[in-house]
């Protein structure tokens, strides 16, 4: 009766933790996200990837990116490591068993009465068993878990930034369509005013000068052609890498004017933007980790109690071994713990308490970084509306300006130093409203991204 008792006894003993409990760390955050015009509406990052970008070939791009992105995949076995990880930290509450079996022969010098040869067979196993007196086992298998969550998280994070690389890629890629458009179409307006400033030339009305300045002008839009498709060319590759492909071209789709219509941008609450955004969740587990390891440090520096048993089958000769007279087994335990160790357990709580304060810190840093993303991405999705306001009326104006000095060079009331100056304004506030319209699309790409969208 006394090793029942005795394992009663151990088991009993076996519910003292130490450590501080793992939690989520208290975070104050404002009652809003600043720049947000309806905070306590429904979120605009709780909407499905799919129903924010609604051209089909971007859909076609993220889906494609998402199967097949390397970093994605990465991060998945990523998962798959931190899963197998928990399982074996989960072993550690369970009984190890280990069997095994031997023989030997010895020959001895010759001993009167007592045989030269003896031979000896065994079939048996080991049991052992450590308790979890100070919580050590259970502290471990809780930061083993929360280590799995972070991986889980991290992964979200990666594909929340991966469906936010490949919509401003593409749109990045469309606004360089867009330049390589307005800069061949510069080229053939420049071309048919080199041809008209010559034959005035030819004809006697004006100078060389004005021939150079048109030639100058023209080289000008032809320059930012080639710039432009080595840019386009990088920008493809940079696409097919995020879908896990070799450099090549990408196809294009229609405009991408519906991304940005009837889109509102909203925050929504604070607390919904620590809920969505992954990389917080992610710090959150890598903090309780961090605290859980604290205990795992604590009770090192105890002594373990181990049971330990062994049984089996013991015999010189072979054809004995099963009967019942072979049978042997032992059954104890075993307590040790360190008595000097010249203060390597208290180094490894200290330790174990500056990781745990790093991962806090740390936690603290992403709900910061998260809500100054999120009111930039609002206030620039806000503002670049205001600028393509602004831009277009400059681009009319500019039109305006270069017609009439066309009409009173052609009057031969001015110089073609007019109508050279009116030019260039007008290509170079043309580009500049181009970009100030896929400016308004990062926004929102970058909002969407910011408040945690992409990742459910």
């Amino acid at each position: 009766m006394r090793t029942p008792v005795l394992l009663l006894s151990c088991v009993a003993c076996s519910s003292c933790v130490l450590g501080p409990q793992p939690g989520s760390p208290e975070t104050s955050v404002p009652v809003s996200i600043r720049g947000d015009s309806a905070p306590h509406g429904a979120s605009f990052g709780n909407k499905a990837w799919r129903q924010v970008f609604t051209d089909s070939t971007l859909r076609s791009l993220i889906a494609r990116a998402l199967e097949n992105n390397p970093d994605l995949v990465a991060a998945t076995y990523r998962i798959e490591q931190a899963r197998a990880r928990a399982n074996a930290a989960r072993s550690d509450w369970f009984p190890r068993l280990d069997g095994g079996a031997g023989a030997s022969s010895d020959r001895s010098p010759a001993i009167p009465g007592a045989d030269r040869d003896s031979e000896s067979y065994n079939i048996g196993g080991v049991l052992s068993w450590e308790l979890d007196l100070w919580g050590g086992i259970r502290r471990s298998n809780e930061a083993a878990r929360a280590q799995l969550l972070e991986a889980e998280y991290r992964r979200d994070a990666v594909q929340t930034s991966l469906v936010a690389a490949v919509a401003t890629a593409y749109i990045e890629l469309r606004n360089l369509d867009e330049r390589l458009a307005i800069s061949q179409r510069t080229v053939e307006s420049r071309s048919s005013s080199l041809d008209l400033v010559t034959s005035r030339r030819d004809g006697g009305v004006t100078s060389d000068l004005e021939v150079g300045q048109s030639e100058a002008l023209l080289g000008q839009a032809r320059t930012a052609i080639p710039v432009t498709q080595q840019a386009i060319a990088a920008k493809e590759n940079e696409i097919r890498v995020l879908l896990g492909d070799f450099p090549s071209s990408v196809a294009r789709g229609g405009g991408l004017d519906n991304l940005d219509s009837a889109v509102r941008i909203k925050g929504g609450l604070p607390s919904g933007l620590l809920a969505r955004r992954p990389d917080i969740a992610a710090a959150d587990q890598a903090y309780q980790a961090a605290v859980a390891g604290i205990g795992v440090a604590e009770a090192l520096r105890f002594p373990s109690l181990s049971l330990t048993g062994n049984g089996g089958v013991l015999s010189s000769e072979l054809d004995n071994l099963l009967s019942s007279d072979s049978t042997t087994y032992s059954i104890g335990m075993r307590i040790a713990g360190p008595i000097f160790d010249a203060g390597l357990g208290k180094s490894r709580v200290d330790a174990a308490r500056a990781l745990a304060e790093e991962a806090l810190a740390n936690h603290d840093r992403a709900v910061k970084q998260a809500f100054r993303e999120a009111a930039d991405a609002i206030n620039a999705h806000v503002k670049t509306g205001e600028i393509i306001i602004e831009q277009s009326r400059l681009v009319e104006a500019n039109r305006k300006v270069a017609r009439v000095a066309s009409d009173r060079f052609e009057g031969g009331e001015s110089s073609y130093l007019e109508v050279l100056d009116a030019e260039r304004s007008l290509f170079e506030s043309e580009l500049t409203l181009a970009d100030a319209r896929a400016n308004r699309l990062l926004a929102v790409v970058e909002a969407y991204r910011a408040l945690g969208g992409g990742w459910k």
